[in-house]
């Protein structure tokens, strides 16, 4: 703006100067050509006067240098000239000598192009009808200009600093002023009453941006507030694809932090998936996909968000699902293993039953087959009935719970095992406090019977297998420890797993492979938790706790 101003003022000061040169140089050519055009009318009047008074007078004795004087006579022959001598042409038809033969005085001015002249002729009629012309030659105005370059350029040069130090003054005071506004408060400013209109405007729209920008502000804070809670993972970007907002949930997915604000979505992964969006960021609408990304598995959808039919910007929204995934994943690992489980007891039943249709069993042996299919009918019958007790657990099914007495009825597992232990020559040792609390009594005895009976069943011979259950104000305490086998720290990790035996000679025997995946859900659905620590050649221990509240 200064310069804008600066410019203006000395460009002004500039054109101004040089209207006034060019008017002040015409106007004193005018007042030249007008002083001198009244001293030779009167210069001419004089001496018609002389001649008439003197017609024999000699005028080569006048001095005569300043003006051209002609006498022509009435038929046009010029018979004196005071600076020709000879040759002159006949004037009989030159307007100033007709206007005077007709009117008795003429004035007429003409210009040389060729000498760059004006010159101004005055002629009167004499007595005798012969016509007296004087004559004036001066330059025109651009040949008096060019007399006076030098003067003109000076002052020219004078006026263009005089200009220059004028406009620079006159932009930087008026700048000023406008260059101190204290914009965040318009209407504290004492300026220029012109500006007053504009600096009411600026208030009254600084208002309406404040409001509409703290209402932007606070949306953005309500959104950046709920979607740090959500765990889906959402990121925002405008519609030039810069990102804009990122959740707490996608930063730790991505690995990111607010450094990403303005990048694109390679800021977040060059995973092909993500490079494949950006590339057809201006063709996709919509995109939906299971996707798998650091070992977990999401529901990712992509999408423009329009409002009025213009788009406003882009959403990408990650959903965790790697819980529905695994699920599903073991439900087929599980219907896999079922029917594995279920084919061996029954292709075993189903060939006996055969051998003994077609009467190729002997009669002594049918006992020993009928004991063989009873077996495998009970193996069967207890795999079935742990799947659907299972099943039970995991549909989140509540069960009656009841005061129970915990002494007794670990006492009743014990005994129950008993037999079981002797045949193995394992000793049962229990130590438990004798206490009241409310839970599931099948549950309780479930969990129980099966710690201890896969602890006898894994053990050595003499070998121990102690159960303690002790308890605080808070949570009951359950161990089952034995001196057995021990488990592979690699197995460890899906002792949990349905059908899964550490080894796998019990499977066939009375083993279901179904014990340790219904401890565990049980234990889960009392909320509870329940660990495992062994040594393989010493032995396992297994420790449940369970809130009493």
């Amino acid at each position: 703006m200064n310069t804008k101003i600066f410019y203006s003022v000395f460009i002004t000061t500039i054109v101004v100067l040089f209207l006034s040169l060019g008017a002040s140089l015409g106007f004193s050519s005018y007042q030249l050509i007008k002083a001198d055009s009244q001293s030779l009318t009167d210069y001419t009047l004089k001496l018609k006067k002389v001649i008439e008074e003197n017609p024999d007078l000699d005028l080569t004795l006048l001095d005569i240098d300043q003006y051209r004087i002609n006498l022509i006579h009435k038929d046009g022959t010029v018979y004196f000239d005071s600076q020709v001598k000879d040759n002159l042409e006949n004037h009989a038809n030159r307007e100033e000598f007709v206007q005077a033969q007709h009117f008795g005085q003429s004035k007429v001015y003409r210009y040389s192009e060729t000498l760059g002249k004006r010159t101004f002729y005055f002629a009167v009629r004499l007595v005798g009808d012969n016509i007296l012309r004087c004559a004036y030659t001066t330059d025109n105005i651009i040949s008096q200009a060019g007399s006076l370059a030098i003067h003109i350029f000076g002052i020219l040069i004078v006026a263009v600093i005089m200009a220059s130090i004028l406009a620079f003054k006159i932009s930087k005071s008026i700048v000023a002023p406008i260059n101190e506004i204290d914009l965040n408060n318009p209407l504290a400013n004492q300026v220029y009453p012109e500006l007053e209109p504009l600096l009411q405007k600026i208030s009254s729209h600084q208002k309406k941006i404040k409001k509409l920008l703290s209402k932007v502000t606070a949306a953005h804070e309500r959104l950046k507030t709920m979607s740090s809670y959500m765990s889906e993972v959402i990121v925002f970007l405008n519609k030039r694809g810069e990102i804009i907002l990122v959740n707490e949930a996608a930063k730790n997915l991505f690995k990111v932090n607010d450094d990403v604000i303005g990048g694109n979505l390679l800021s977040l992964s060059r995973e092909n998936l993500f490079v494949n969006i950006y590339d057809n960021i201006d063709r996709e609408s919509f995109v939906r996909k299971d996707i798998k990304y650091e070992n977990k598995y999401y529901h990712m959808i992509f999408n423009k968000i329009v409002s009025n039919n213009k788009l406003v910007g882009y959403v990408l929204l990650l959903i965790d699902n790697t819980k529905d995934k695994e699920l599903e994943l073991q439900r087929q690992e599980f219907a896999s293993n079922v029917s594995h489980e279920l084919k061996t007891p029954l292709q075993s039943i189903i060939g006996r039953a055969e051998l003994i249709e077609n009467k190729i069993v002997r009669p002594d042996d049918l006992p020993m087959f009928g004991q063989k299919i009873k077996d495998e009918g009970r193996a069967l019958l207890s795999m079935i009935n742990d799947i659907m007790f299972l099943s039970k657990i995991e549909s989140g099914v509540k069960a009656t719970t009841e005061k129970l007495n915990v002494l007794p009825l670990a006492q009743s597992v014990i005994d129950g095992l008993t037999s079981k232990a002797e045949d193995k020559g394992v000793k049962l040792n229990l130590n438990c406090e004798d206490f009241t609390f409310t839970s599931v009594r099948r549950y309780l005895t479930e969990c129980l019977n099966n710690l201890v009976d896969n602890a006898i069943k894994y053990n050595k011979k003499d070998g121990t297998v102690d159960l303690t259950i002790t308890h605080d104000l808070k949570k009951l305490y359950v161990s089952v420890k034995d001196t057995g086998l021990g488990i592979p720290q690699e197995d460890l990790p899906r002792i949990f797993e349905r059908f899964f035996c550490v080894d796998r000679s019990h499977s066939n025997k009375d083993s279901t492979g179904l014990g340790l995946t219904i401890v565990k859900h049980i234990v889960k659905s009392l909320d509870g938790e329940i660990t495992v620590d062994s040594t393989l050649g010493v032995g396992t221990e297994f420790k449940f706790e369970l809130p009493l509240a």
